[in-house]
């Protein structure tokens, strides 16, 4: 964990040779992660323009304070003692040449808190001359506007003084107007320390995360108008072909470090260590829906599920050991705080499974149906017809498990020569009440499998095509969250598969239909109502055979209740939104995450933590498909179906 800088009094003789190793490492464009006297740091990253400082003050404690220059791929902080001053001066003033010589500009930013009067969010920046750099201190003044905290928009303001540095020390270099180098500057910035307790100077965590994400993208945005650095506008994802554009966030971080990698791993072992959908599937369903069907569709049947091959609560002793406090980098910190809670989640839902608190973590979870997508999936019941038969009239031919297994090694083939990586298996299962799901790197197949072979291929596109790929794709990332899952991304995934399906010809007037009554049976379930109405309804009400009402509801009162499938049409009512606003879907396929994570693979994309997909599903070469796939855009789940019906 980085510590907060001492205060004491130390010898400051050691900077002189801390100066000289920095500058030959910066020289040859390599990372500089040096200790410094009293406790203090310096990170970075590679040859960069910048560098934000923080000093902290000998005569009072500062809390927190230091961790608004952390976020950066190049800061420094250190004692603001008098004895320090030389060395840490000195140190800044060879970077600030050594840097100028590559970049011929220099934007020195140092950071400080502002007397504690107010619990209002406030910045006050420092220059020496407020119109030497106009366009700068408009952009940061600008960025600064935008962060909120607590619903809470900040006060900023700009002041002009000599001295750039906080209040009582002396300032780091002498950059007024008549004696700046030319292309060199100097910014203050004051903070509200809206972060502290203002009685105890206890540390808000939440509060102070918040505000380092936003303040980070404050400085990066101010850097790139300081330099000249070309900025996308659009904070979303951009159409492909701008993409790896040159952005404000290339100036991030662009590696992970050795503590941002140890939590990457060890958040993926806990993950990987129990299988979710695996443990809510019961093993009886046969057995149950013949009971169901003896007792005259009332009795809710009894279901079975595997024994848990560990207890939930080690797995959360070792979840909660991982130390994600020590990651400076806000956004990684970020999707690692969510995915801790997302595995808290999942297994306090299975420590209850088949029980009635396994409904409250599946809502949680995956939420439920709201009015909007509960009358859509109205509308589709209604409005889109149960086909009767093929359309030549004759029983479409039936596809076992064994045939299905044959076609689905030939597509880890065909994935296979275009990725090494790519080492799926598929294994013949008797005991998941899905015919075919994904579990990690594994195809599993219910050995009673028997679905018409017009299902095939729109199948395979959804388990290997989507779910697979992402799962490999993600395996060939240095950040290992995106074949672990980033928190949430199961509705993208569905999102995504259910996409493909219609896309290869396979989103049937039934398939389409089944997804609707999903949803509806999840609504069922949160209003209280039992097993038996819920099929009643199903079955009655919107016309569905005994065999598929069963199994719709038996999915959704699982393990106490399971509200996920509602995702399968969110997640496609969400990814045609994302198309209509005209985004690419080709980065969808990084790995397994949400649209609401779009933001922050943009930027990792940008700071090179993470590269492009390796490979595409198998439907990206069909030139039909893909003006299918553009015919998509600006059309809604029931306009989609509806023009192809």
């Amino acid at each position: 964990m980085v510590r907060e800088p001492a205060t004491d009094r130390v010898s400051p003789t050691s900077y002189a040779g801390i100066a000289e190793s920095v500058c030959s490492r910066l020289a040859r464009n390599q990372r500089v992660r040096r200790n410094l006297p009293a406790r203090g740091r310096l990170r970075i990253d590679r040859q960069l323009p910048f560098l934000c400082v923080y000093r902290s003050p000998p005569d009072q404690r500062d809390a927190g304070t230091f961790k608004l220059v952390t976020t950066e791929a190049a800061y420094l902080f250190a004692s603001g003692a008098d004895d320090h001053y030389a060395g840490v001066a000195g140190l800044c003033r060879q970077i600030i040449t050594a840097m100028q010589e590559h970049f011929g500009t220099f934007l020195l930013i140092e950071i400080w808190s502002l007397p504690e009067t107010t619990d209002s969010l406030s910045f006050e920046m420092v220059s020496s001359d407020l119109n030497a750099i106009p366009s700068t201190i408009e952009t940061f003044q600008q960025a600064l506007s935008e962060i909120t905290v607590n619903h809470q928009s900040p006060a900023v303001t700009a002041r002009a003084s000599q001295q750039v540095a906080p209040p009582g020390m002396k300032p780091l270099e002498d950059y007024s107007p008549d004696s700046a180098p030319s292309g060199c500057c100097v910014l203050g910035l004051g903070v509200g320390p809206v972060y502290r307790d203002p009685r105890t100077g206890t540390p808000y965590p939440m509060v102070l995360h918040s505000l380092r994400h936003q303040l980070a993208a404050a400085i990066r945005k101010t850097v790139a108008q300081f330099t000249g650095t070309t900025d996308d506008p659009a904070t979303e994802e951009p159409k492909s072909k701008r993409s790896d554009a040159v952005s404000y966030h290339s100036l991030g971080p662009s590696s992970l470090v050795k503590a941002a990698r140890l939590i990457d791993q060890q958040l993926c072992e806990v993950s990987e260590s129990f299988d979710f959908l695996l443990q809510v599937s019961p093993t009886n369903v046969d057995e149950a829906r013949q009971k169901f069907y003896d007792s005259g569709c009332q009795e809710i049947p009894r279901l079975i599920y595997r024994s848990l091959p560990y207890r939930p609560s080690l797995l959360k002793r070792r979840l909660f050991d991982i130390e994600i406090e020590r990651i400076e980098d806000p956004t990684l910190a970020h999707l690692f705080w969510e995915k801790q809670e997302e595995i808290d989640r999942k297994l306090t839902a299975l420590r209850d499974l088949d029980t009635p608190g396994f409904l409250y973590s599946s809502l949680q979870l995956y939420g439920t149906a709201d009015r909007a997508l509960l009358q859509l999936s109205r509308d589709i019941l209604q409005r889109i017809e149960e086909p009767c038969g093929t359309s030549s009239g004759s029983e479409s031919r039936r596809i076992n498990a064994t045939e299905l297994i044959c076609r689905a090694r030939e597509e880890f083939d065909y994935y296979h020569t275009r990725m090494n990586e790519f080492h799926a298996t598929v294994e013949e299962c008797d005991e998941i009440a899905a015919g075919i799901m994904v579990s990690h790197d594994r195809l599993l197949v219910s050995k009673n499998l028997d679905i018409s072979a017009e299902r095939v291929e729109p199948l395979l596109h959804h388990e290997i095509g989507t779910h697979l790929l992402t799962y490999f794709n993600g395996r060939c990332q240095p950040f290992r969250q995106l074949y672990a899952g980033l928190s949430g991304y199961e509705e993208l995934q569905e999102g995504l598969a259910v996409l493909a399906e219609y896309l290869a010809g396979g989103l049937t007037a039934s398939r389409i239909r089944t997804l609707a009554g999903r949803v509806v049976a999840v609504d069922s379930l949160t209003e209280g109502h039992s097993f038996a109405r819920t099929f009643a309804l199903l079955h009655e009400g919107f016309g569905f055979t005994w065999h598929r009402a069963f199994t719709i509801t038996l999915r959704v009162y699982r393990g106490g209740g399971l509200t996920k499938d509602v995702i399968y049409l969110r997640g496609l009512k969400e990814l045609l939104d994302y198309l209509a606003a005209g985004h690419d879907i080709e980065p969808l396929y990084v790995g397994k995450i949400g649209l609401q994570h779009i933001p922050y693979i943009q930027e990792m994309r940008r700071r090179k933590i993470i590269v492009p997909p390796r490979i595409l599903p198998r439907f990206w070469n069909d030139e039909t498909i893909r003006r299918r796939l553009d015919a998509c855009r600006g059309m809604s789940v029931l306009a989609l179906m509806e023009s192809d019906l």
